[in-house]
């Protein structure tokens, strides 16, 4: 309950936004830990796993339960009872207009071009308006998901750890290409490449399809390596003769790869703030004990 949230107020009182309690929310989920001893020989492998489910639900929202639209034009979030909070609710991007004859065939907005995206006729009203936006995702994964598998076989040691998030949606901003702007290679629409995932460049169409962001909006969902380290501890016979305590090298590879991604081109794990720069570095350590 007592859920926080910024709404208007009249701007006669000086200010045209307030903290209230809007409503409540239900959270439900559990969270997993097993540790198992897989081998216990001479060659040892111990496995951590951990694995976290959470879902929220919007209960109620003040007096009369109306939807709270929010998101970056403050329409393609909702606080809506009976979904997840911030639940995108928006158009649903099918592709894009390939040709003169999809303007004929398929729904189309007001000054709708070739090239420009198509969106789902929900309402199946023949038409695309704002009746058509409805219910595409959420931002918060239901699934969190963690492994380290450590292995050990005499002065040997090798961990690897395994990371990811699982069933929910990421806004990646879509591909403007309106200007003279680092581009990255992406697969857009052209007289030659109809069958495309990306709407055509709009640097010349008067700021062209107003809702290209959201072909932006993919399943966030991914696993990935996120720590492998290799060490080797030296025999105390040969350590004493150094008086030291102990000694170790080590070698590590910090975010090396995934192993699947929806989204090849930002690094998910990175923050909240998703970044299309890598976290990723390699290591050589020395542990020393004296």
């Amino acid at each position: 309950k007592d859920l926080l949230y910024q709404v208007t107020v009249p701007a006669l009182l000086g200010f045209t936004k307030a903290w209230g309690n809007i409503g409540s929310i239900r959270n439900k989920g559990f969270e997993l830990e097993v540790t198992t001893q897989n081998l216990t020989g001479k060659l040892k492998w111990t496995t951590s796993l951990n694995v976290s489910y959470n879902k929220n639900k919007v209960l109620s929202l003040g007096d009369d339960n109306s939807t709270v639209f929010t998101g970056y034009d403050g329409t393609t979030q909702v606080f809506m009872v009976g979904q997840p909070l911030r639940s995108f609710f928006m158009y649903d991007a099918v592709g894009v207009y390939q040709t003169q004859a999809d303007l004929q065939k398929y729904p189309v907005m007001q000054n709708t071009k070739v090239g420009d995206v198509r969106y789902r006729d929900a309402n199946g009203d023949g038409i695309i308006s704002d009746s058509d936006r409805t219910l595409m995702g959420k931002p918060d994964p239901d699934y969190t998901f963690g492994m380290t598998n450590t292995f050990s076989y005499k002065n040997f040691d090798l961990s690897v750890m395994l990371y990811g998030r699982f069933d929910y949606m990421v806004d990646t901003g879509g591909e403007w290409q309106g200007g003279r702007y680092t581009q990255r290679k992406i697969n857009y629409y052209n007289e030659n490449n109809k069958n495309a995932e990306y709407q055509k460049p709009i640097h010349d169409d008067g700021g062209g399809d107003p809702y290209y962001q959201i072909l932006g909006y993919k399943n966030g969902s991914f696993l990935k390596v996120r720590n492998i380290s290799l060490g080797y501890t030296f025999p105390q016979t040969l350590v004493k003769k150094w008086n030291l305590s102990n000694l170790k090298v080590y070698v590590q590879a910090k975010n090396p790869g995934r192993i699947f991604s929806n989204i090849d081109f930002l690094e998910l794990d990175a923050s909240q703030n998703l970044t299309s720069t890598w976290n990723r570095g390699f290591t050589i350590g020395l542990n020393v004990g004296f």
